[in-house]
């Protein structure tokens, strides 16, 4: 072989038979020689297919979410406000292995016609000058059914001693609705 003939060919590093130097794929194995090539399948899944399915389904979830919100909206507690009540509610002192805790219980009742859960309440405690000491947000994880009254325990970590609490106001602040109850 002379130094033009030898420069026009190479071998393949897959099969080692004697190839074209200009050969993207090598004609007997089938191989491909360059990978910088968009004609290379994992070149064109790793740099085309993929990014582009991946935009398509995080595009139709997002379409999905949107028209969820359209057409099922959730509804807010804020528009249904007084459906539900607190009746009774009380506080009481527990010395745990964290620590005190001030623990309040009490009694709900929905007077609606729909499910709600996850009720969040805003308490708020006062001295006995009627002055307001500290205020915690509690959750709980019950579901009030419609027509119906259930009961709630919260769990506050207080700010104070237990002689500086002498009254508590709690109020609801937010529930989201139950669908399909």
């Amino acid at each position: 072989m002379d130094t033009s003939e030898h420069r026009e060919q190479r071998s393949c590093p897959h099969c080692a038979e004697v190839i074209p130097f200009a050969a993207k794929i090598c004609p007997r194995c089938r191989q491909w020689l360059s990978f910088r090539s968009f004609r290379n399948p994992t070149v064109f899944v790793l740099c085309v297919l993929f990014p582009m399915t991946i935009s398509v389904v995080l595009m139709g979830a997002w379409f999905l979410h949107q028209m969820q919100k359209v057409f099922s909206p959730a509804p807010y507690y804020s528009d249904f406000q007084g459906s539900i009540q607190i009746l009774d509610s009380k506080m009481r002192w527990v010395e745990t292995s964290e620590g005190p805790r001030l623990f309040v219980t009490g009694l709900i009742t929905n007077r609606s016609q729909m499910a709600w859960k996850r009720p969040e309440f805003e308490c708020r405690f006062f001295n006995s000058k009627k002055q307001m000491v500290d205020a915690a947000t509690g959750y709980t994880y019950l579901t009030i059914l419609p027509e119906n009254d259930s009961a709630f325990r919260l769990s506050i970590k207080p700010l104070l001693s237990s002689n500086e609490y002498d009254s508590l106001k709690l109020s609801l602040s937010t529930a989201y609705s139950v669908h399909g109850l």
